[in-house]
C-alpha cells in the first residue's frame, strides 16, 4: 500500500500528554514506540473518546451562576 493511502493513528497515551507520536500496526495490533502502548483499534477509539471529553466544554464560557447550578 502506498504511503499516500496508509491509515495513521496517534498514540492516545502520548496524545493525552500533548506528545504527538504515530502508532505502527502489526497483525491488527497498534503499538507506540515511545510509551510501549499496545491496543486494538476499538481500544484506541475508546481512548480517543475519553480525550475528547476533556475538551468538550472549552468553547463555552460558564459563569459562576452556571457553575453553582451544576
Amino acid at each position: 500500500m502506498s504511503d499516500h493511502h496508509r491509515i495513521t493513528k496517534r498514540c492516545p497515551v502520548c496524545f493525552s500528554r500533548d506528545i504527538d507520536v504515530l502508532l505502527t500496526q502489526r497483525d491488527g495490533i497498534w503499538a507506540c514506540v515511545k510509551c510501549s502502548f499496545n491496543g486494538t483499534e476499538a481500544e484506541i477509539r475508546g481512548m480517543y473518546r475519553d480525550i475528547q471529553k476533556k475538551y468538550h466544554g472549552m468553547i463555552e464560557r460558564y459563569t459562576l451562576e452556571d457553575q453553582r447550578k451544576l
